[in-house]
């Protein structure tokens, strides 16, 4: 047990501000292809709470600075795991149950309100804007 938390949240910062859809695929892409492995010991856990923890512990560990995650920090790790963890963990064939179970943990243990949803809604959610201005669906 135990996630490779250093490599699964690797360049957290710049793949959690996402613009495009176009920037959305090719990342999520690279998730699947190159990280989805380390989320392989919640996907077959028999008790998903107790890995749910052991991975909050791991992040905990990882990314605190005198004692606790930096706002800013956490605010780009909920985004991480609401844009990619979720939606990867969503394919699975239990896939609800599993993510249910980890947003109440993570929600508990780091003292956050983050929801989830799946891949083709995030995707059809971003639009094009020209000087800020929505120009419709992209």
């Amino acid at each position: 047990m135990g996630y490779n938390v250093e490599k699964l949240f690797e360049d957290v910062a710049y793949l959690s501000k996402v613009h495009t859809k176009k920037d959305y695929e090719m990342n999520m892409k690279m998730f699947k292809e190159n990280r989805y492995e380390f989320l392989e010991p919640i996907i077959k856990a028999s008790d998903v709470a107790a890995d749910a923890k052991v991975l909050c512990d791991e992040v905990n560990t990882a990314f605190k600075k005198f004692g606790k995650v930096r706002g800013s920090d956490m605010m780009n790790i909920n985004y991480f795991m609401i844009y990619y963890v979720f939606p990867s963990l969503l394919t699975e064939e239990n896939g609800s149950e599993i993510c249910d179970t980890v947003k109440s943990v993570w929600n508990a243990y780091f003292k956050c309100n983050i929801d989830y949803t799946d891949y083709e809604t995030l995707l059809n959610g971003f639009q094009t804007r020209i000087f800020g201005i929505p120009i419709g669906k992209n």
